[in-house]
């Protein structure tokens, strides 16, 4: 076997040697052996075999990219790679390693950039270890589809890539990227008129989106959430012939007003987290392919139109404009295909509208921060396909349904900031075991748990807010909770010591405790030093702390507890 890898690894030695010569200098493409051979490279620049956490991965991608004897290659067989239907010339046109758990570094002189033919090159969800997208990509100028997304590059967007003017989909979102200069975006874009996918979500932009984009009569995706973008959003942008998604949520700099709507085609519009101004226009009716609508956290003004016409719509959003005040429209309760509601922050007054009922497929309800008051409906607990039921801060009242038990896909429960009352056993949420948000506070409850909890038998939740609940004891079942980050008991009437088995609970989660105003008055076998390694607070005011002593530094924990506690040496 010997003779045969001496001469293999001479043989790729004296190809990588030509490859370079032919492409770079003579500025002529590669043979259909030769590209074949340039992937064998590219597979070899980002294989380290020393990295365990990715040998699988790459065993699992890569163990077709191999010869076929001694001295042939056919790369058409290979995963993810695509050849012509050209038999005289078979050369490589796709190469899709999306979502491979790939590791290495990709750099300028990869021999990726050799493959002139590329239509197609998805490097999306990998983690190429920080590496900068290099300018190189501008010698693949047949590119029609480019997909770097969730990948760890970083760095700046090179201008090269305005040079791939047959590009229909660009998608670099989800990288720790930016654009090079504040005009950047223009310079990007400028070349790029049959564009038909816009994604640069996460991308740093810090500039207006150039008004010249809505020319570019193909696009039928743009999603620009969170790239800071700001001034005033075009709003002939959204009268494009064939737009069907937009998304520049998250852009709290971003300003504009929506126009009455002439594109019958558009399916998903988010512009959440803004700063639109305005009335929502009444054509809005007339988007009957409508399935997303997130409006929230935006300033807009007015009523909200009947959206009756849109059967197809799964979101909507509204949450924390300044609309008029007033009950929930009816014509809510005919969305039957509604998934998510967000009206939290609207004005809204009344008892919960009981129309909702017929939206059996709901997974999120959020009307929290309203008016709503009286009881929490029985008919509520029939929507057992609810993730998210946030009715915080409202003045609802009564007790606490043991009828939540039904909900069993529920995640987040948020009833806080209300009028409810009476005693609340916290067995009645044992078998909500996808449970992860879990907050009571400040109402006038009674909490409590009759049920000698054991590791597996209560929801392993990752926020709890228990305050202001007349806790009189510190809660048994937090002993077998792992997964916590944010942890409020205060406002109390928890007395004597916490228990010794705090100290080992959530070493590597918990970022958030609270015990303030409480009878506590220390610690069982406190450490010198907190051992949770991502705490960012941690407060004990106004408690009876006793005992802190010489085993501890006072300083630590002083600065942790705040200065109304009684702290003494004993």
């Amino acid at each position: 076997m010997a003779p045969y890898f001496y001469h293999f690894s001479l043989l790729q030695t004296i190809l990588v040697v030509y490859s370079l010569v032919i492409f770079t200098c003579n500025g002529s493409s590669l043979s259909h052996y030769d590209e074949c051979f340039a992937l064998f490279q590219f597979k070899k620049s980002i294989i380290h075999q020393d990295d365990v956490d990715c040998a699988a991965s790459w065993f699992q991608t890569f163990h077709t990219w191999k010869p076929t004897s001694d001295s042939v290659f056919d790369c058409c067989l290979w995963y993810g790679v695509e050849c012509s239907n050209d038999h005289e010339y078979d050369h490589v046109i796709g190469v899709d390693l999306s979502g491979c758990s790939l590791c290495g570094n990709i750099n300028s002189t990869s021999t990726l950039f050799s493959l002139v033919h590329l239509q197609s090159l998805d490097l999306s969800m990998n983690y190429f270890r920080d590496s900068q997208i290099p300018s190189e990509i501008a010698h693949l100028k047949k590119l029609r589809i480019l997909n770097l997304s969730d990948s760890g590059f970083s760095g700046h967007v090179p201008n090269e890539i305005s040079h791939l003017m047959q590009l229909s989909s660009l998608d670099l979102s989800w990288n720790s990227l930016k654009l090079q200069s504040p005009s950047g975006l223009k310079n990007l874009l400028t070349n790029l008129t049959g564009l038909e996918e816009l994604h640069l979500s996460g991308v740093e932009i810090s500039y207006f989106v150039p008004h010249f984009l809505a020319n570019f009569s193909s696009l039928r995706s743009i999603k620009l959430y969170n790239c800071s973008l700001k001034n005033e959003f075009p709003s002939a942008i959204l009268h494009l012939p064939k737009l069907k998604i937009l998304d520049v949520s998250s852009n709290l700099n971003l300003t504009g007003s929506l126009p009455e709507f002439k594109n019958n085609l558009l399916q998903h519009v988010d512009l959440s987290g803004c700063s639109f101004t305005g009335r929502i226009p009444y054509s809005f009716s007339n988007l009957s392919q409508l399935s997303v609508l997130a409006l929230g956290s935006n300033t807009f003004t007015g009523f909200v139109p009947s959206l009756v016409s849109l059967s197809k719509l799964k979101v909507l959003e509204l949450d924390g404009s300044k609309f008029e005040k007033g009950r929930l429209p009816n014509w809510l309760g005919k969305l039957t295909e509604l998934n998510i509601i967000r009206v939290s922050e609207m004005n809204i007054k009344g008892e919960i509208s009981p129309f909702l009922a017929n939206l059996t497929k709901l997974g999120v309800l959020d009307m929290g921060e309203n008016f709503l008051i009286g009881h929490t409906p029985s008919w509520l607990f029939n929507l057992t396909q609810l993730r998210v039921l946030d009715l915080h801060q409202n003045q609802l009242k009564g007790p606490i349904s043991s009828s939540f038990s039904n909900l069993k896909t529920l995640q987040c429960l948020h009833l806080g900031s209300n009028n409810f009352s009476g005693r609340v056993d916290l067995d009645m949420f044992l078998g909500l075991n996808k449970l992860e948000i879990f907050i009571l506070n400040d109402n006038m409850l009674s909490v409590e748990a009759t049920t000698n909890y054991t590791s597996s038998i209560f929801p392993k939740l990752k926020l709890i807010g228990l305050s202001k609940c007349n806790l009189n004891e510190f809660p048994v079942f937090l002993r077998f909770q792992n997964r916590i980050k944010f942890l409020y008991l205060d406002d109390n009437k928890v007395d004597g010591m916490v228990p010794v088995w705090i100290w080992n609970n959530n070493k590597e989660t918990l970022r958030v405790i609270d015990l303030s105003n409480n009878s506590i008055t220390g610690f069982h076998k406190h450490p010198q030093y907190l051992r949770w390694e991502r705490l960012r607070m941690f407060l004990v005011d106004n408690n009876q702390v006793l005992g802190i002593g010489g085993s501890c530094s006072t300083h630590t924990w002083y600065k942790a507890w705040g200065p109304n506690n009684r702290v003494t040496d004993k």
